[in-house]
């Protein structure tokens, strides 16, 4: 009879995060490409995470009950089906409203059968010594690294060539594939003869949990560092691909103004027309107001005209499309982008030129980036990190590095910049995983492993709903906003982890079988 493998697991988990790599830097830029915006966005993205932050510890208890294999696989092929339903969202015969509609029903899907992270932390414990636990779980790290290499790639490519209902059937395909590989090769890893978990309420279980110290404040500094990074993914796409206004890129509001109230050129009279009787009224009757309240009157009313599908004619259009469209690429430029590039040529001296903008198939490529940092980090050098430094100043190193990189990525204007900043990210984040799950399994009895992590998953993904309604709620208020706060959040976790972790730190004897 073959032995769990800890290789066999690793591609298990590896696959499917290909396919959640592939689909995760999309969802906002699809979400707002189908009328979304705000809190909506927000929304659809934390639905997968509503469904997973009750279903995951019924998953993990599941799993100590009846074995990891079959929990696994459920999951496995709830993936392959929620993937090919985002891909039929992008077909074009669907309107915005019912692509939404789709596109929500299955990252719910998702969710609801979303258990391979849990359950698999809980494979690694099964398989692997004490000495050798975190080091096991920055297997996870690694596959997530792996993963966010080659999902975005995937994604980016298969956008480009074949349009956006694309990456979601490779996600699928991936997917099906996964779980046939899995009913053959994955081995159950949890031994018959192992202790069963006591059987606790979900709101017991949370409490158990929570009521050890060191496990309680190991989750909450996961959720807080969860948090920082459901809040850099959901906005960063659309930081970087979105062609809406931030309040700093109208460098000379004032004149900006009288522009718009005297110039006859075709851009501002169409312009013009399109105005809002309030803004209209302000260009007519300028007040004696500063550049920072009027720079917010036109990130409003700007944002609100990029959008509009007819703001200007195809004859203005269509001195920007042949730019945009230089290459092959499947992905349509959007009306926005548009938009957008006229208002930039016809005032380049009132409004800031978009240094960095990145459509589907380019922001695939920044998270590609980003998981190849992450790998490179966790790869073979996790465990000489924790040999060195031990878990808790890992932790608290991981967290200061995610608190700096998340002062810096907004104000990035150009590719150095963004590439050092999200380099930063991706190591702090890339590192903080493996020990902070590593020291959550230590301090775990072996019999609640998988109930534990499945506690700690939760955690994360109750994160995951915050994170992205409260990030992109605030990005279209403004758009530095969610990292500014998020930095702050991630230093506050960083401060904990220094006071209460590292210092007077002793070692767990180990879980109690």
């Amino acid at each position: 009879m073959k032995k769990p493998s800890l290789l066999v697991i690793f591609l298990t988990v590896f696959i499917d995060l290909i396919g959640f790599g592939i689909v995760l830097p999309l969802l906002p830029r699809y979400s707002e490409r189908f009328g979304a915006q705000g809190f909506m966005i927000g929304a659809i993205i934390a639905s997968f995470s509503v469904m997973q932050f009750f279903f995951a510890p019924v998953w993990g208890k599941l799993s100590d009950r009846i074995g990891r294999r079959p929990v696994l696989l459920i999951s496995n092929a709830g993936s392959a089906i929620s993937y090919a339903m985002f891909a039929l969202a992008a077909h074009p015969s669907l309107t915005p409203r019912m692509a939404l509609g789709v596109l929500l029903t299955s990252r719910i899907f998702a969710g609801l059968c979303g258990a391979n992270l849990s359950v698999a932390s809980a494979y690694i414990a099964d398989v692997t010594s004490r000495e050798n636990r975190s080091k096991g779980m920055a297997l996870i790290g690694v596959s997530f690294g792996l993963g966010f290499i080659l999902g975005p790639a995937l994604g980016a490519l298969s956008a480009n060539k074949f349009g956006l209902a694309a990456p979601g059937w490779v996600a699928a395909t991936l997917c099906l594939g996964n779980f046939i590989f899995a009913c053959f090769v994955l081995v159950e890893s949890r031994s018959p003869s192992s202790e069963s978990a006591a059987s606790r309420p979900k709101l017991g279980q949370w409490l158990h949990t929570l009521s050890q110290p060191k496990v309680g404040l190991l989750v909450g500094l996961y959720f807080l560092s969860t948090f920082c990074f459901a809040s850099f993914e959901t906005t960063l796409p659309l930081l970087l691909g979105s062609s809406t206004f931030h309040p700093d890129d109208f460098v000379a509001p004032s004149a900006l103004l009288g522009k718009l109230s005297t110039d006859q050129d075709p851009v501002t009279v169409q312009l013009r027309a399109g105005l809002s009787p309030e803004f209209a009224q302000l260009v007519a009757h300028p007040l004696a107001e500063g550049d920072s309240v009027l720079r917010r009157s036109m990130f409003n009313e700007f944002n609100r005209l990029v959008k509009a599908p007819s703001l200007f004619d195809s004859t203005l259009l269509s001195a920007v499309q042949p730019a945009t469209n230089a290459s092959t690429s499947a992905v349509q430029t959007s009306p926005v982008r548009l938009n957008r590039l006229v208002l930039e040529r016809a005032y380049p001296a009132e409004i800031k030129h978009q240094t960095i903008y990145y459509d589907e198939r380019k922001v695939g490529y920044i998270f590609a980036y980003c998981g190849l940092i992450s790998l490179l980090i966790q790869g073979g050098v996790i465990g000489r990190l924790v040999k060195r430094f031990g878990e808790p100043k890992l932790i608290w190193g991981s967290l200061i590095c995610v608190a700096l990189s998340l002062a810096l990525i907004p104000y990035a204007e150009h590719l150095a910049g963004l590439l050092i900043a999200l380099a930063l990210f991706a190591a702090g984040s890339g590192v903080n995983r493996a020990p902070t799950m590593g020291l959550i399994s230590l301090h775990t009895p072996a019999s609640e492993q998988g109930a534990s992590m499945g506690v700690a998953q939760s955690a994360g993904t109750l994160a995951r709903i915050a994170g992205p309604v409260f990030a992109s709620t605030l990005y279209a208020v403004y758009p530095h906003s969610p990292y500014l706060i998020a930095a702050a959040i991630a230093l506050g976790a960083g401060l904990i982890a220094w006071q209460f972790l590292c210092k007077g730190y002793v070692a767990p004897e180990g879980p109690k079988a």
